[in-house]
């Protein structure tokens, strides 16, 4: 089943699909995969770590030796660099680390540091936030990053289409040169019409949250097609080049701004490579063949080869519970005549089977979910979700059908042409067809699925999502007022007002009741059939050091791992 995510919509480039049964059901970007090539029996137990056992893989507090060349395998490629237009993913964002620096980064305890930034405060009631970078850093190009570059930037994406969705509904992306003012020679601060308190979490460069990124003005204004295939930002590396497909090859900045504890300038490789394997096995593959140094993956029969593999050491996101998981869903629209029909939702919800989905599709890594926020989240409560209830299905499809001329429902579900995404939906449609529906599983091109669902020009999707540092990330996704982005067109006011609610409260009681009732109103409207948790893994050759161990320029340890990133800047070769 293919996986299809925000940034596949909106960057119109989507890899070929992957298994459900390689990564749970649903999905975050279309990536091709095989069947499983795991012969080593049953899964193992991958959550029984003890979490400082969890955190200690891939961690060295050994002197780094200075050096050598690493390449990262990733699960896409990405169309472009440009922040203002790209639409980073999970690669996007480990790319993008590689060239650009986040505002700031989200520690190993979930709260929030400085990074680029010297500073990110907000006044009293969270209106007005000022931004300071750091002094005497410089672009790739030797430009200064300082507040007129910072000014220039933060205006640029109220302006640009892309990224203006972010500041929905607090501020004005119509006003930028007022929304956005300099306020000294390295800051600048971004007025807001609502207070917004968890703002500072959008500046540390997580999937939605790429107004994080500082980028050259200069390069920038001279050609932004350039720029898009040769960002210039302030990161760890520069960019030599990039054969689309093949490799995006990095060179380490020799101005770069950050030293480590020991005085030593990072980063400690002196090139980094990220080479796309969008199919799963080979992924894992060049992995165990020393090909690549490292990988991240959420093909599950690669986790299974992976935590069998003793050459190998990795973690997985679901040994480090910080921040919201990816969750495997099947995303309905929610404005077709169809499907707008509560009754049906609730019989798609009824009709899954998400303990036989995660057992014949996920090899039992993916797990159940009755919604976005599962445990350990400090937002999980017990939703009013539907379970497996075949007979109720059936009696809700029944009741529809006497509503329209004894007829039954008949619906699509959406997949990509790939053998193995039409052989997963099917187990799908099988449950489905057992509760009264006729289901047709539908395969489109690429560009022509970006444009139904940008249209709403769909019935049922396959789709993973929501993981992030912080729910409010996800903001534009559920929120009312988003649009298009807004993918399931589900309408619920008191969705909205759980979202603000949440955005403007500095209480950790008022969020954790408002994400509450919103995980609740989404187990009524029912806009996702939830198919279970996604697990992401971050995999490397024994011979790399450190490639779990970010840290603030304070020296406090950063969150490595989730939903598929990481970062290139501490890691070192041992050999």
């Amino acid at each position: 089943m293919p996986q299809i995510d925000r940034r596949t919509f909106l960057a119109g480039s989507l890899k070929a699909g992957a298994a459900v049964g390689a990564a749970g059901l649903g999905g975050a970007l279309l990536e091709a995969c095989g069947g499983s090539s795991s012969s080593k029996g049953t899964s193992p137990t991958l959550s029984t770590l003890p979490k400082k056992q969890a955190e200690a893989i891939g961690v060295s507090t050994a002197k780094p030796k200075m050096g050598g060349s690493v390449t990262m395998a990733t699960e896409a490629e990405e169309a472009g660099m440009d922040p203002t237009q790209a639409h980073f993913d999970a690669t996007g964002v480990c790319y993008a680390r590689a060239v650009f620096d986040p505002l700031t980064i989200v520690l190993s305890d979930g709260t929030v540091a400085p990074y680029l930034a010297e500073s990110v405060t907000p006044n009293s009631t969270y209106t007005r936030w000022e931004i300071t970078v750091r002094p005497n850093v410089v672009f790739h190009d030797g430009t200064p990053c300082d507040g007129q570059a910072l000014l220039f930037c933060m205006r640029e994406y109220l302006k640009s289409l892309l990224t203006n969705f972010a500041f929905t509904n607090y501020v004005n992306v119509k006003s930028p040169n007022t929304a956005v003012t300099q306020s000294g020679p390295r800051s600048i601060v971004v007025h807001m019409e609502q207070p917004w308190v968890p703002f500072d979490y959008w500046l540390a460069g997580y999937i939605g949250g790429q107004i994080a990124y500082m980028f050259s003005p200069k390069a920038w204004t001279k050609s932004e097609t350039t720029f898009n295939t040769h960002p210039i930002g302030t990161g760890p590396f520069k960019v030599v080049d990039w054969v689309v497909g093949s490799h995006f090859s990095l060179t380490k900045n020799p101005h770069y701004w950050r030293k480590d504890a020991r005085g030593n300038q990072l980063p400690y490789v002196d090139s980094f490579t990220f080479k796309p394997i969008p199919d799963p096995p080979t992924r894992y593959s060049a992995l165990a063949s020393g090909t690549v140094q490292l990988i991240h993956t959420d093909d599950d029969p690669s986790i299974i080869e992976i935590s069998h593999n003793s050459s190998l050491w990795a973690v997985g996101d679901n040994e480090l519970p910080v921040g919201e998981p990816d969750i495997d869903f099947a995303m309905v629209n929610c404005s077709d005549p169809v499907m707008k029909d509560i009754r049906l939702r609730q019989a798609l919800a009824y009709a899954t089977n998400q303990k036989q989905l995660n057992q014949v599709i996920g090899k039992g890594i993916t797990t159940p979910t009755d919604g976005i926020f599962p445990a350990p989240s400090p937002y999980a409560s017990n939703t009013h979700y539907p379970g497996f209830d075949l007979a109720k299905a059936k009696s809700l499809v029944a009741s529809w059908m006497k509503d329209h001329g004894n007829k039954p429902p008949s619906i699509t579900y959406t997949t990509t042409a790939t053998t193995t995404s039409e052989t997963d939906a099917a187990i799908v449609q099988s449950q489905w067809q057992a509760a009264g529906f006729q289901v047709k599983v539908g395969t489109v091109e690429q560009a022509t699925l970006i444009d139904d669902a940008l249209l709403g020009k769909y019935q049922v999707f396959a789709w993973r999502q929501f993981a992030n540092v912080n729910p409010d990330l996800n903001y534009v996704f559920w929120a009312t007022t988003s649009g298009p982005i807004n993918f399931a067109r589900n309408e619920d006011p008191k969705i909205q007002s759980a979202l603000d609610r949440a955005r403007q409260s500095t209480s950790p009681a008022v969020q954790k009741a408002a994400y509450q009732e919103l995980d609740d109103r989404l187990a009524v409207d029912l806009p996702y059939i939830y198919m279970g948790r996604d697990v992401w893994y971050l995999a490397a050759t024994k011979s790399l050091q450190n490639w779990n161990n970010p840290t603030s320029p304070g020296g406090k340890r950063g969150l490595s791992f989730l939903g598929g990133t990481t970062w290139p800047t501490e890691l070192w070769l041992d050999s």
